[in-house]
């Protein structure tokens, strides 16, 4: 018995610093602030799903014009119904895009995507449950969209761990989507091989479950 309290200092001892850790990473890559970040200033923003009130800082402080929230429309939730309020408040577009982040995107909301690169009021707030891995692609994909943009230095910075995304546990498939571009472009610029190549890469994909990881629930 008398040996307890020094094993439970010793746990303290150990665990205390992880903890410590643990939370300043978390609050260096903005979890507990949202998730928040630039992507092309002025044009696209990136954060994790955001309160009605942190979200109307956001909408006001960087001049949002339009959000793209990629967990796809979810009517009977709260933080659906709660964002949809916001963004009718102060007159911000809002589209639905349905990813997962255990999957590779589909082509139809791939192309829903673009359409709405091309046709939303910018600036532009994208974001998923985290702010990590999905919008993690989606960020990567606008940057390296832009004329002369480099699809390597856009994945390095957008799709990264600085944002919380490690590619485990089934979020590789996020990683997938830019290698299998490489491996099947043929000379392709990346929106060309979304449109031309990707659909039936996909089909194919998944017919042979190659390149395919088994996701969780949904699109949370």
């Amino acid at each position: 018995m008398a040996k307890r309290p020094n094993r439970r200092k010793r746990v303290l001892l150990i665990g205390l610093p992880f903890l410590v850790a643990l939370n300043a990473f978390l609050f260096y890559i903005g979890v507990y602030g949202g998730n928040i970040h630039p992507v092309v200033p002025n044009a696209l923003y990136r954060s994790a799903q955001l309160t009605s009130g942190t979200l109307e800082n956001e909408i006001k402080k960087d001049h949002i014009a339009s959000v793209i929230n990629l967990r796809g429309a979810s009517p009977d939730s709260g933080y659906y119904i709660s964002e949809l309020g916001v963004c009718k408040k102060l007159s911000v577009a809002h589209a639905d895009v349905s990813m997962s982040a255990h999957r590779l995107p589909e082509p139809k909301e791939l192309d829903k995507l673009l359409m709405d690169f091309d046709q939303l009021p910018k600036p532009i707030l994208v974001h998923c449950k985290a702010g990590s891995d999905r919008t993690g692609l989606v960020s990567t994909l606008y940057v390296a969209l832009q004329p002369g943009a480099d699809l390597d230095h856009a994945e390095s910075d957008q799709l990264t761990w600085r944002y919380g995304h490690f590619g485990v546990f089934g979020t590789e498939a996020m990683d997938d989507f830019f290698n299998l571009y490489r491996k099947t472009s043929g000379g392709l610029d990346l929106r060309s091989w979304i449109r031309k190549t990707y659909p039936n890469a996909y089909r194919d994909l998944q017919k042979s479950h190659s390149w395919e990881v088994t996701s969780g629930p949904g699109g949370e």
